[in-house]
């Protein structure tokens, strides 16, 4: 899609690629649906969704893994195999959550705390 822009997501705490992949939500329509009406994630995938500070799986056929991330891209919140029909807020100064397919978190070592860096990649 034009005018999407991409990340690619690591954990530079531990040394590990979160996303190799990553679509940041673009404006309110996006952020507020996020997968909702998309096909699941692959591995490697990701969407940022900025200023998402709830998220819900209402109608959703699938589980993901969700982490919140305050404004320095600090982990604050790490919800791994969210499943459908579930909400969860942010809490502990959560500003934008990354949603990920289940399991991606798997092997990362990702933990609260953690700084994430998130490097813009070519359209």
């Amino acid at each position: 899609m034009a005018g999407n822009r991409y990340l690619r997501i690591t954990n530079g705490t531990r040394g590990s690629v979160i996303a190799d992949r990553a679509r940041v939500a673009a404006g309110l329509f996006q952020t507020i649906f996020g997968l909702h009406l998309l096909p699941p994630l692959q591995r490697g995938e990701g969407l940022l969704l900025p200023g998402a500070t709830t998220i819900d799986t209402t109608f959703m056929g699938y589980p993901i893994d969700l982490v919140f991330l305050d404004g320095s891209s600090r982990v604050t919140r790490l919800v791994p195999n969210m499943v459908p029909w579930r909400m969860v807020l942010s809490g502990h100064g959560g500003r934008d959550c990354l949603e990920l397919p289940s399991g991606a978190l798997e092997g990362t070592e990702t933990q609260v705390g953690d700084q994430l860096v998130l490097e813009e990649l070519p359209g």
